[in-house]
This record gives structure tokens, sequence and C-alpha cells, in this order.
């Protein structure tokens, strides 16, 4: 993917809660098309890199820019048209309680594109059956459905409104290996079918594996490391090759 279009760019990016350094001038680039996946121990900062992405979170130093725009300096007005752009499938689905899943897949359609609600309807029970879900209830409630089937809700809403830019949170935590499997297969598919640019947090390796055209790897805030999959399988580096072995022989190395 390396020379198309730059699409996401952190520049010396630094970011602390509190005295916690989380993120320690990453530089990152993501280009368009592409399935960017970061990996590394949780508390790391992965998260807290899709929350700049998204305008959620500020960086206390460096710069974002998602689309040629930075995204600090932009208005609430132009922050909020660029998060249209985009869709967030967060770690455990995040779904309405309160709402069935025709209501939340259908939660932004309505109230930020101001969509029609037989339209709704008709995009919904599209986006459903995309990710595998054709045969469910729209009136359903996230408690009734399995952890995989939530999931699956969650990526139906963010896909809905056919966002150029896909932000996933540990896809695939909490579930079995079929149902992960699953997910994996639904972001190769979002990729294939609707073109779309996707940046993944995971420490699951045969998710990041199976779904990356480039993996990077942040550890102690700061990137590491950053390649292919076949690059980051037969990297040198002590702490990927730990990370991406899992193993546990002696202690973690000091960098």
């Amino acid at each position: 993917m390396d020379g198309g279009k730059k699409l996401i760019e952190l520049k010396k990016v630094s970011k602390a809660f509190g005295d916690r350094s989380v993120l320690d001038q990453i530089d990152l680039e993501v280009f368009a098309g592409e399935t960017l996946v970061i990996i590394g121990r949780s508390g790391v900062g992965k998260s807290t890199i899709l929350k700049h992405v998204a305008g959620l979170l500020f960086p206390d130093d460096g710069e974002v820019w998602v689309e040629g725009q930075e995204v600090e300096r932009l208005s609430e007005t132009q922050l909020n048209e660029l998060r249209k752009k985009m869709g967030v499938v967060f770690q455990y689905a995040a779904l309405f309680d309160s709402l069935t899943v025709f209501e939340n897949v259908a939660f932004r359609l309505l109230r930020d594109f101001h969509m029609p609600l037989d339209q709704a309807v008709r995009k919904v029970e599209e986006k459903l059956d995309l990710v595998g879900l054709k045969e469910v209830p729209l009136d359903l409630k996230p408690a009734q459905l399995s952890g995989g089937m939530r999931k699956r809700v969650g990526l139906a809403r963010a896909i809905a409104h056919e966002p150029e830019i896909i932000l996933y949170d540990e896809p695939t935590s909490g579930l079995d290996p079929v149902s992960s499997e699953a997910i994996n297969d639904l972001i190769l598919d979002m990729q294939k079918k609707l073109g779309v640019t996707s940046v993944v947090v995971t420490h699951d390796m045969h998710s990041a594996y199976k779904v990356a055209n480039r993996i990077a790897m942040i550890y102690d805030g700061k990137m590491i490391g950053s390649g292919t999959p076949e690059e980051i399988k037969d990297s040198r580096d002590p702490f990927i090759r730990q990370f991406v072995t899992g193993s546990v022989e002696g202690p973690m190395p000091i960098r």
C-alpha cells in the first residue's frame, strides 16, 4: 500500500493521563484501502490511538491528520462531518441495551443522516445481511443475542452509513474461535466489498495475521516496529518476537 493515498497520519503524537504517559512521539501512517493492525499488550495505548483518529481525544503534542485535515483544528461542525466518514466497532459491541437490533443499527442513519424511516429499514436489512444476520428479528434486544451476534450487530451499525474508514477496537475479544474467525472474515469482506480503510486494534495474533496488510507494534507508548505480516513474523526484535510468539521464557527484554 506504500505510495498510495495517505488517509490517516499521526505525527509525533504524545498523550498522557495525569502522570502516566500513554503515547510517546508516535508516528503512524494508514493508506487508503488498506487494513492496518496495531498490536501490543493491554494498556500500551492502542485504543488511545483510535480515539485520536476519531477526534475523541486530542494529543498533548504532535498532530493527527485524517483525509488531509488536522483533527484538532477542526470546528465541532467540521469534526462531526469528518466522523460521518468513520465507523467504529467497539470492543464489547457497545450496543444500546434499551434499543432493538433495528434501532441500534439505524441509530446514526436516523440521528446524523436524517434518513427516511423506510429507507433506513432497507439499509439496516442490507447491512445485517452483509454481516450474516439476515434472519435475525429486528425487534430483538441485545440481551437476547449471543456475544458473536452482538459483535455482528455492532459491525452492521458501524457500516450502515457506508463509511470510508472503520476503526475496530479488539473485534475478536471474548469470542470463541469459531465466532472470532467469522469476525475476521467479515473484516476482510468489508475491505473487499466496500473498499474501506481499516485500523484494527488487537492482541490476537491469528486475527492480525489474517486481516492485516500491515502490522504495527506499540510498546511502552512507542512504535517499535511495523511491516507486512510476514515481516512481523520474521522480526528479530526481541519485544516483537516475544509478543507474537507468546514466549514466556525469561523476563520481558529491557529496551
